[in-house]
């Protein structure tokens, strides 16, 4: 019996790693659609979130991980979450962050650049550029590449 049971554990184990495994795949293959480039593993800073344009030293940024974790900055607090792909695109988990006052103007850019973070169903990426895009393909946030770091 215990051999079984050992067997059992050993057998859920590895599909525990198998499933790590498929996520993190699922996760650096996030691009463009039709093969374009990934969103993983970069520092993405915005340029345009709606119809405004975001300021070279706002210190807005946002990074997808391969585990499908999301971080990043809203000009004033510190955000996270979680992303992953559905059948039609990709969903962004519920967001969380710290909880810093701002002045008004930049507390209120930071709320829709997240209101357009949370909103996001889909990718189009390049190489050093990528746009946010909602369950319609409307462009919610363009970005581009940082390089600075």
């Amino acid at each position: 019996m215990k051999g079984i049971m050992a067997f059992a554990f050993f057998l859920l184990f590895l599909a525990g790693i198998a499933l790590v495994n498929l996520k993190g795949g699922q996760m650096a293959q996030l691009g463009a659609p039709g093969g374009g480039a990934g969103v993983t593993g970069v520092k993405w800073r915005p340029v345009m979130v709606g119809d405004d344009e975001i300021p070279d030293d706002s210190g807005m940024f946002i990074q997808f991980e391969v585990d499908g974790s999301i971080k990043g900055h809203g000009g004033c607090n510190g955000f996270f979450g979680s992303l992953e792909q559905t059948e039609s695109g990709v969903g962004v988990g519920p967001l969380g962050s710290t909880r810093m006052a701002c002045p008004e103007a930049i507390m209120s850019r930071e709320m829709t650049y997240l209101d357009a973070v949370q909103k996001t169903r889909n990718f189009d990426a390049g190489n050093a550029d990528m746009r946010l895009l909602d369950e319609e393909d409307e462009i919610l946030a363009e970005f581009v590449a940082d390089t600075d770091d």
